[in-house]
């Protein structure tokens, strides 16, 4: 069942939906939120044309196998809807999964699928943009909350309330999604990687318009610094636990940022550490 989230925030346009419910133990659909802003969801101009229909997620929830299994049948749908050549990738194996942070498993699929759109990649995780997130996520499940304005201030203002961040940012429209998920069990396997396939393929029902999909593929940062055809910064917050009722909950945020041009570019902040091998 699907049931419409709306949230109004001046000058955010806040959209939520429910789209799936978790498999094997009663639970409730999955929350997502898109904050998406200054920008019409439909301007070509800022990120790849979306599918025409949503595509859902194939296979298992379990290994690295499931995880290329359901994007590379999400590439083949959307090839098949859109007549175009999406290629296929391979996932690192899953020892080398199992030993990465959620933020850069979060950044290696989101580079994977920006680049086979011909999007550049982002610069990679930053610490002050990921403690954003984090501190976040921690909130919501603290206090038993879900929505972009929980602890009162919207994603800008938690954004540069960061003294890093707010001395140094160019404009940017997109900048926060969130999913939940919950189960009565007693844990939500690849919670951040179902978030991330969520966003960018099961996101057009009931009003939502692929929100969550164009902030993960928005393409035009302003390009004024670090390496050559990147730009944009990543931060993944996930907290877990008591949820709003259920035994367990998955919380996930993510949010982007657009650094000005005297930005520091430091190693950390810039590195992939996962090979992008694609087939």
């Amino acid at each position: 069942m699907l049931k419409r989230l709306l949230t109004s925030l001046m000058p955010l346009c806040i959209i939520g939906i429910v789209i799936l419910a978790l498999p094997g133990f009663s639970s409730a659909p999955v929350h997502l939120v898109a904050s998406v802003s200054l920008q019409s969801p439909t301007d070509p101009q800022s990120f790849p044309p979306d599918p025409t229909s949503e595509i859902a997620w194939l296979g298992g929830t379990s290994t690295v196998a499931d995880i290329q299994t359901a994007f590379n049948n999400a590439h083949t749908q959307e090839n098949a809807q859109r007549g175009l050549s999406l290629p296929m990738f391979t996932m690192p194996s899953q020892a080398e999964w199992n030993v990465t942070s959620d933020a850069d498993k979060a950044l290696w699929l989101i580079n994977h699928e920006r680049e086979a759109r011909g999007v550049a990649p982002l610069h990679g995780v930053e610490a002050n943009v990921n403690g954003v997130a984090q501190n976040y996520a921690n909130y919501l499940l603290a206090h038993n909350a879900f929505s972009h304005t929980a602890d009162g201030h919207n994603p800008y203002e938690r954004l540069n309330a960061n003294p890093t961040i707010n001395a140094c940012h160019d404009p940017l429209p997109v900048v926060e999604n969130l999913a939940v998920f919950w189960t009565s069990g007693p844990s939500i396997p690849l919670p951040v990687e179902r978030s991330i396939y969520a966003w960018m393929y099961e996101d057009k029902s009931d009003g939502n318009n692929w929100g969550h999909r164009h902030a993960i593929l928005y393409y035009s940062y302003t390009e004024n610094g670090g390496l050559p055809n990147m730009e944009g910064f990543l931060g993944i917050g996930r907290a877990n636990g008591p949820h709003m009722g259920w035994n367990y909950g998955e919380i996930i945020v993510m949010d982007v940022f657009d650094p000005c041009a005297a930005w520091v570019y430091t190693v950390g902040s810039n590195k992939c550490y996962l090979p992008t091998v694609r087939k």
